[in-house]
């Protein structure tokens, strides 16, 4: 809680000088300042012998930024980054952004809504006044407002038709350390049908321009706080009038320095705080354009910027720069001859040492071909069960569009026909598409077979939804279809299966991993009687004795162990047939498996690392440099998009996805980057770097720290408010705007590009 303590030292261990009246901050920005001059250029300021390259544009994510004002806390409802504060949308949006009330952009509040909003000791103690600017349908309306639990106000506030700008005085103790709650309530609006678009020509509820918490007088704050900060993104330039804060949480890579230009006498005050009160800072002004915050490496930052002596600063080109040269793309080659997709169901990458050093099970050919590959070790899939994430991959869509999913409510069980997918793809630019899979979900019925000359699903020929097929059998049968047609340009997808239940000792990898003698009831099988469970079921309600789960722990590490021998005999057949060096071959999981870490086992419940982190190998040397380690956050969704890339085809406009290429040859290399998962839509998980967030339909946030507790057992929420607000931004942003995100055009929310800030600007949420 210390941390938090001293968030505001984030924003105002600084001056709380307040502007005269006569001179507001709106006025301010809008004045040029009397001492302007032309900026020092950056590269004026850059140490000896340093070469650098920008990773992070402080305008270009405009949309992440928090604002101050002399330390109140302004909170642009009519931006899109307003959703960081809406508690993710869950269990269903209650506000709607970026819409038209009156000529006016503003957020449309449900009857009933509320938002989160982060504040330190002084923040709490100081604000006298919320002052919202809202607008009314009717003059029949009235607005309550409560924070944390309490009352603002003894009676709701009568409001008339129009905009308006309405303070609330609040008592002493409203408001506490920390994410403040603030629940917004209509009276005289009603309700929304269910699913109802947002129109504002016709609909009755509030909307919100802008928000401000205050420590003045209520009756000297009615003005626009937001003109104290302003953000062009013509002149990539920021605008601050004097003692205005802009806050960005961030993770700092190695290596980093803020370079910015600041013209005149102006100065730029500068602050990296932790958690854990660390903190690195300094002044940027004309003849020093640069921050070193190579100090806060690793560590989550409030990077706060406060302006001072001019009445208005200005601070142009603005970024984050790390040391060392920018990397080029690596020159287009030709394409890949033979694809190969390679899906092991229900496999870990904490369980295998290529995806985690360390692991217990041998996995030599993983190893060996890790040498001539890229190893992503922070890849998500975007469901904890097959349906979904298999959608994922064969769309390059999130869950929220394509809409697979096997609980919850609404979703669909098959692909639609609208969304395209790889194997259709790929048979229009000419490839012989094969699918051979032991997974009984994944079939003709769901859409997973469309675009294939030959798919066969091995379970269902066997009349079994989840029955026993070793790899051996889908390898051999691959590999003849593969046989049959190697002389065309082929796309190959293997779904094999030795990892899901019901789990089977493989020799003689078992009895390395669990020694004899062994007596209990798992000496071969992880039976579904002695787990308890029943047909339909993905998980087990009988737990087993600690001897008992070490030994069906063992049996999974002997079933990654024999999987690793098919993948050693299925790249020796191609190198027998001399097609190896034309063969990009992709191996990762459509899921992972819980082992009873949370006293379950088996997968769709839950959204812990074990189901939704899983390996992800791409072995294509002339694209993906040989050896790379890639430990930035990629996901699902990106596999179309890389195929596309690979064989030099279209980009298509829907898929939300980016190629791989660029990341793994090291372009934006240290900039941490979001993975993300849905659990059936009602509950959502994101990992940025060590750190993760997990919510559910109640909206209250779980933040893991996965570097020192991989096994996700300790809740940092309450202890670590920069990483809890860093992931609530994120995650935020990213729910409201799901359907529309496109990773190849924005970026990703930790790191959004020109055009994505751009589009940003008009976009709505549903």
């Amino acid at each position: 809680m210390r941390g938090f303590l001293l968030l505001l030292c984030l924003v105002g261990c600084s001056s709380k000088a307040t502007a005269p009246p006569e001179h507001d901050a709106a006025t301010a920005v809008a004045a040029k300042p009397a001492d302007a001059a032309p900026a020092t250029p950056r590269d004026a300021g850059t140490p000896p012998g340093r070469v650098e390259h920008a990773v992070f544009s402080l305008v270009d994510n405009r949309h992440a930024a928090h604002r101050y004002v002399n330390g109140d806390i302004v909170l642009d409802a009519s931006d899109v980054g307003f959703a960081r504060y809406t508690r993710f949308g869950v269990p269903a949006p209650r506000w709607h952004i970026g819409y038209p009330v009156d000529g006016v952009r503003a957020a449309i509040a449900d009857p009933l809504a509320s938002l989160e909003v982060p504040m330190d000791l002084e923040m709490a103690k100081s604000a006298k006044a919320l002052v919202v600017r809202v607008h009314a349908a009717t003059d029949k309306q009235a607005l309550s407002i409560k924070l944390n639990g309490r009352k603002a106000t003894k009676k709701p506030v009568p409001l008339k038709s129009g905009w308006q700008t309405i303070a609330f005085v609040l008592d002493k103790g409203l408001l506490g350390i920390g994410e403040n709650q603030i629940a917004i309530e209509t009276l005289g609006s009603k309700r929304p049908r269910k699913k109802k678009p947002v129109d504002p020509k016709v609909d009755d509820r509030l909307a919100f321009e802008w928000l401000l918490f205050t420590a003045r007088d209520a009756a000297k704050a009615t003005d626009d706080p937001r003109g104290a900060v302003r953000f062009d993104a013509k002149t990539d330039a920021i605008e601050l009038a004097k003692d205005a804060t802009v806050l960005w949480y961030v993770t700092v890579p190695d290596g980093a320095h803020l370079v910015a230009d600041v013209g005149g006498t102006c100065k730029v005050e500068v602050r990296a705080r932790a958690s854990d009160d660390s903190f690195a800072g300094g002044l940027l002004q004309a003849d020093s354009p640069r921050v070193d915050l190579t100090a806060m490496a690793g560590k989550v930052v409030g990077l706060t910027l406060t302006a001072r002596e001019c009445d208005t600063t200005s601070i142009r080109h603005a970024e984050i720069r790390l040391h060392g040269p920018a990397v080029s793309p690596l020159p287009r080659s030709e394409p890949p001859k033979y694809i190969v997709l390679w899906v092991m169901d229900a496999t870990r990458a904490d369980k295998i040492p290529v995806f985690t050093p360390g692991a217990r099970a041998q996995t030599p050919n993983l190893e060996e071909l890790a040498k001539s590959s890229a190893v992503f070790r922070q890849y998500y899939v975007q469901g904890n069960e097959s349906q979904t994430s298999h959608s994922s991959v064969w769309t390059g869509l999130y869950p929220a569009v394509h809409n697979v999913r096997l609980a919850g409510q609404g979703g669909s069980w098959r692909i639609d026909v609208k969304y395209d997918v790889i194997a259709q793809k790929l048979a229009d630019a000419g490839f012989y598409t094969i699918a051979v899979t032991g997974n009984g979900f994944v079939n003709q019925d769901g859409g997973y077979a469309r675009g294939f000359k030959e798919f066969r699903n091995l379970m269902r020929e066997s009349g079994q939804q989840n029955g026993i097929i070793y790899g051996q059998k889908i390898v051999d049968a691959a590999l003849g279809r593969l046989d049959a047609h190697k002389d065309a340009r082929t796309y190959l997808v293997l779904g094999t299966i030795d990892n899901h239940g019901p789990w089977i000792a493989r020799k003689p990898w078992i009895d390395i991993y669990s020694p004899p003698p062994y007596n209990g009831p798992f000496k071969d099988f992880g039976t579904a009687k002695e787990l308890g469970i029943t047909p339909g079921d993905m998980g087990c309600s009988i737990i087993p004795p600690p001897a008992d789960v070490e030994r069906l722990r063992a049996i999974y590490d002997s079933a990654l162990s024999y999987q690793d021998q098919q993948i050693g005999r299925f790249i020796a057949k191609l190198k027998s047939w001399g097609i190896w060096d034309q063969t990009m071959l992709i191996i990762t999981a459509d899921h992972g498996e819980e082992l009873f870490e949370d006293r379950r086992c088996g997968h769709g419940g839950s959204l812990r690392d074990s189901l939704i982190r899983v390996p992800l190998l791409v072995h294509d040397p002339a694209r993906f440099p040989a050896g790379t380690i890639v430990d930035e956050g990629v996901e699902g969704v990106d596999v179309f998009p890389t195929l596309l890339d690979a064989l030099g085809l279209p980009s298509i406009p829907a898929i939300q996805g980016v190629s791989l290429t660029t990341v793994a040859q090291g372009i934006g290399k240290g900039w941490a980057r979001p993975s993300y998962a849905s659990m059936f839509e009602y509950a959502h998980a994101m990992r940025i770097g060590r750190w993760k967030i997990r919510v559910g339909a109640a909206g209250l946030p779980i933040v893991d720290d996965l570097g020192a507790d991989p096994g996700e057992t300790q809740d940092l929420a309450p202890t670590r408010p920069v990483e809890r607000r860093m992931l609530t931004d994120n995650l935020g942003m990213f729910l409201a705007l799901r359907v529309q995100w496109n990773k190849a055009a924005w970026g990703v929310t930790t790191n959004m590009t020109k055009q994505g800030a751009a589009a940003l600007d008009q976009a709505q949420t549903p």
